[in-house]
């Protein structure tokens, strides 16, 4: 087998390299006559680079072909090989090795590299080996040298300090946080709610909330998003220099991809490859608590994953853990598409036994007449930080998209009249439809509400299309025409372009600060008056005959003063005017 890139390769030539297979140099020769000429022979044929990869009894255990610029190293495990080397052609002449080759050298823990070039009918290889004397991980050139001359190269010293230094790398490997290159297409005239740079922005923080280092981010400008390659073959090809320079494991797309992208450009770069779907699909996975919680985003995990089983590649393959895999995701490995839906089936009768208890609540809730608002907004908004300032609450705060999952529900009092406040996940753009779907059961929550609180980050330049994201997502669950409040959040934060962006949104709105309280009073004033009425203030007097009305009143919880006169029961009552009527005389 010949690994990289072979196609349009004659089987001829492949057959050739084929032979080279198993072939035994002289002890003390790192490169002989007939290897070298062999596979620059081949190498100018076919105009790519061909590699061998030897062991320290001077075996070719592997070849490889990359492309007329960077080599593609056969993927084995080199940490089970005693003594391995590498020669390479370089087809335009220069024995020097790239940013690429020394990156390849220490990310495999190679004991010699060595690139190979002819000049006047002569071989000639440029040398790196592991500079053994600096704890830092560089390569240290050797210059270039002739054939016979490189006989003469002595390599045992470096066998032993590279050793100790292989050994040091797997161990800090094992412990290295996944480090990855966003990418994203920006599709030109293309209608959408956040322009490329604080989308691709966004998913720099997602992969932050997921625990990984962003390395780099790469924007393509396309006509349209390429149906196989995403960002297109020639600018994935550009890719995979700088993921062996940067040491780069995880690509993350912007866009939701499917089987065949999935499969293509984990294939081209070899590397794993995620979508802006699974990485937040994962982060919900990891921030999820409660039992109802961990079902929905199982279920919307499953669902996902379910058509792009033969395409997810390395993502199910990886075992060592990782952005993707938490969840159900390792269980793909061992099930097929009928027992996932099956699982599919339980969950969503499980999800669905919790909803029956939820409506129960519901209906206690609505014979005993307690209101409910609900707090939505963007991810990392404010909401929860909010939600704890009025019901004093402690629900988990981090300046992270998506730091809290599940919704809470708290009893709040205001003027001796009780109402339920929720607060719900955030939400973000390209919020998997899945994912939607299967919150659709606590996002229920919403359609009752009697008034919704849409919180908005005022300091954010984006607010507006913000709030255009989130009133899409309510649209798709039914709450388009429910009454709303537009709480512009963390105004001790803004600049001032808001006031423009404030005049701009149409609506009852409020500014307040969750983190000063200023503006927090006004809105409890606001949420009293419209889910309560008018508070107003009278005075009654009862007759004696009629004392039984006193007891009424007693019941409705409205009286603030009582006085027994001698010809007058006198009580000071206060209640909203919508309940105004009841103090009608029975």
């Amino acid at each position: 087998m010949i690994y990289g890139n072979i196609d349009g390769i004659k089987k001829s030539i492949l057959e050739r390299l084929e032979d080279l297979k198993g072939y035994i140099m002289e002890n003390g020769v790192l490169l002989d006559e007939f290897a070298a000429r062999e596979i620059w022979d081949v190498s100018l044929i076919v105009n790519r680079e061909v590699i061998i990869i030897t062991d320290k009894r001077n075996e070719i255990i592997e070849l490889g072909v990359g492309d007329f610029r960077s080599a593609s190293f056969p993927e084995i495990d080199y940490s089970k090989i005693s003594g391995v080397r590498s020669f390479h052609t370089h087809p335009n002449g220069n024995p020097e090795l790239s940013e690429q080759d020394k990156s390849a050298m220490l990310s495999l823990g190679l004991e010699l590299l060595g690139a190979v070039v002819e000049h006047d009918g002569k071989i000639f290889a440029g040398i790196g080996v592991i500079d053994i004397e600096k704890e830092a991980e560089v390569v240290k050139l050797q210059g270039t040298f002739k054939l016979r001359a490189l006989s003469e190269f002595d390599i045992s010293d470096y066998s032993l300090k590279v050793g100790e230094f292989r050994r040091k790398r797997l161990t800090v490997v094992k412990d290295e946080t996944e480090r990855v290159l966003l990418i994203g297409v920006n599709v030109k005239n293309k209608g959408g709610f956040l322009d490329i740079e604080s989308s691709m922005a966004e998913l720099r923080e997602l992969a932050l909330t997921a625990g990984s280092v962003p390395v780099d981010m790469i924007i393509q400008n396309k006509a349209k998003i390429d149906s196989n390659f995403y960002i297109g073959k020639g600018k994935l090809q550009e890719l995979k220099e700088m993921i062996q320079i940067k040491k780069i494991n995880t690509i993350i797309c912007n866009d939701e991809l499917n089987a065949i992208q999935l499969r293509i450009i984990e294939t081209f770069l070899g590397t794993k490859v995620i979508d802006r779907t699974a990485l937040i699909l994962d982060i919900f996975a990891k921030h999820a608590r409660t039992g109802e919680g961990k079902l929905q985003v199982e279920l919307a995990q499953l669902k996902y994953r379910i058509p792009r089983l033969m395409g997810l590649g390395k993502v199910l393959s990886r075992t060592g853990g990782g952005i993707g895999t938490r969840g159900p995701g390792e269980k793909k490995l061992e099930t097929d598409k009928r027992s996932i839906n099956k699982q599919i089936n339980v969950l969503e009768k499980r999800i669905k036994d919790l909803q029956s208890v939820r409506n129960i609540q519901k209906s206690r809730r609505v014979k005993n007449e307690i209101p409910i608002v609900s707090l939505v907004g963007y991810t990392n908004a404010g909401k929860s930080t909010l939600f704890n300032r009025i019901s004093s609450s402690s629900v988990l705060v981090e300046d992270k998209l998506f730091a809290t999952l599940d919704s809470t529900t708290r009893n709040i009092k205001i003027d001796d009249k009780e109402f339920l406040l929720s607060d719900t996940v955030g939400f973000i753009e390209k919020l998997p439809h899945d994912l939607v779907e299967s919150f659709k059961s606590t996002l229920d929550e919403v359609k009752d509400s009697d008034l919704i609180l849409q919180v908005i980050d005022s300091s954010n330049i984006n607010c507006l299309k913000q709030i255009n994201i989130v009133e899409d997502v309510l649209k798709s669950i039914g709450c388009e025409n429910k009454e709303m409040l537009y709480v512009f959040n963390k105004i001790d934060l803004v600049d001032e372009a808001f006031d423009e962006n404030y005049s701009l949104v149409r609506g009852n709105k409020i500014k307040i600060s969750s983190v000063t309280g200023e503006g927090v009073d006004e809105l409890l004033s606001y949420i009293g008056k419209k889910i309560f009425g008018e508070m107003i203030t009278k005075t009654l007097s009862i007759p004696y005959s009629e004392s039984k009305y006193v007891s009424y009143l007693h019941s409705l919880g409205v009286i603030t003063e009582e006085r027994y006169e001698e010809d007058m029961i006198y009580l000071d009552i206060k209640i909203s005017a919508n309940n105004e009527h009841l103090l009608n005389r029975k």
